[in-house]
């Protein structure tokens, strides 16, 4: 794994032993939740709404649980809590029958599974940066866990149908409670106390919010992708194996991107990683609307290292090199409940429109958010500059 010195690091082992776990139960989740949904008889509107809806819940949940963390420095605490209770939450999805039930657990799922990564994120920069480790080398193990867990899902549902997506996501869940008990204790060394004031600051500088616009628009950009890339590629004929494949060949390009980040330089800075992203959101989107063929489509998904890849660590570097003594984990939970709450949660249910009326060309509109994320990270280089008039 992570190496100081020759010998693996004991820290960066449990970091990515969290990151593995996480992310086993993101690549069962991200590419067949849609389908389980779809499977349970949800349209694709309403498919749209339940994934919607933890986005636009985590919008709040994300700040309250970090103002939890960055006032009592109990980031590990915390992470093991809502570990437990997201395992609770998507075993109630079992039983779920009429739309409000998928609703009320989707909104429950925004308050526990999807609040856990801006927090782990906290403690993993925090303990990156004192300990001088590469992040990019202890992330990719999540990467890694994506592939198989997708890998595997494919070949279940061949062989068990899209039923069996929620017993693989429980399986995961336990295994991400076990890992997050064994993440570092950390207490937060804050240079001030926390308060809404120096939160309200952060929300209102001006770089902050040209940040979240930049790297914001490339995330979203993926929703077409995350609620219905799946169904369109079945509804093309590629079976579950074929789009398992697939969603590794993405993830994979990411794993290469995320190995070799340390080692970029000065190509490796926020607005740089921001601005290729915004070029992969302009290439990718558009050509994938229109491939139909699996020769076609695969080279596609190499893109992802930039789409997706080249975004995460653009923002990681940012929010690693600009959070706020004391204001860590809120900084992390403010980029993340502003991209994947109100960005994500604007864009989801317009996807999920745009795909019912118009099937695959929905990826069209994706392509445009690259000239946003292109226009933003502008805007950030410009406020960056010194002399610049401060906000």
């Amino acid at each position: 794994m992570a190496l100081v010195r020759g010998f693996a690091d004991p820290v960066a082992v449990r970091l990515a032993l969290f990151y593995t776990a996480y992310f086993a139960v993101a690549g069962v989740m991200l590419p067949y939740w849609p389908a389980w949904l779809e499977g349970r008889g949800l349209d694709p509107v309403t498919i749209g709404a339940v994934l919607a809806v933890g986005f636009w819940v985590k919008l709040a949940a994300q700040p309250a649980m970090a103002a939890v963390a960055d006032a009592t420095g109990r980031l590990r605490g915390l992470v093991i809590l809502l570990a437990a209770g997201a395992l609770l939450v998507y075993a109630g999805f079992g039983w779920a029958g009429d739309r409000w039930h998928y609703l009320v657990l989707a909104a429950l799922a925004g308050i526990t599974f999807q609040t856990i990564m801006p927090l782990g994120e906290a403690l993993s920069l925090a303990e990156i940066r004192d300990r001088g480790l590469d992040y990019g080398r202890i992330r990719i193990w999540g990467s890694v866990a994506f592939i198989a867990a997708a890998a595997a899902g494919g070949w279940a549902i061949d062989h068990f149908r899209t039923a069996v997506v929620l017993p693989m996501a429980l399986a995961a869940l336990v295994a991400l409670v076990a890992a997050a008990a064994f993440l570092p204790r950390r207490r937060a060394r804050a240079g001030r106390p926390w308060s809404w004031s120096a939160a309200a600051r952060l929300v209102a500088d001006r770089r902050f919010l040209a940040f979240v616009a930049a790297a914001g628009a490339a995330q979203a950009s993926h929703s077409v992708f995350y609620g219905f890339g799946t169904i369109a590629w079945r509804k093309i004929g590629f079976d579950d194996t074929v789009i398992g494949g697939l969603w590794t060949i993405g993830v994979l390009a990411e794993i290469v991107l995320f190995w070799v980040a340390g080692r970029l330089g000065r190509f490796g800075s926020a607005p740089v990683l921001l601005a290729v992203a915004g070029i992969g959101v302009l290439v990718r989107w558009p050509l994938t609307a229109i491939a139909d063929t699996v020769a076609v489509a695969a080279p596609l998904q190499v893109l992802h290292a930039l789409t997706f890849g080249a975004a995460h660590l653009g923002a990681m570097r940012f929010l690693q090199d600009n959070a706020p003594p004391g204001l860590e984990a809120t900084a992390q939970a403010l980029y993340y409940a502003l991209v994947t709450g109100v960005l994500m949660g604007l864009c989801m249910p317009g996807a999920g429109l745009l795909y019912d009326a118009v099937g695959i060309a929905a990826y069209h509109a994706m392509g445009l958010l690259g000239l946003v994320t292109l226009a933003a990270t502008g805007l950030l280089v410009r406020f960056s500059r010194p002399g610049a008039p401060a906000a």
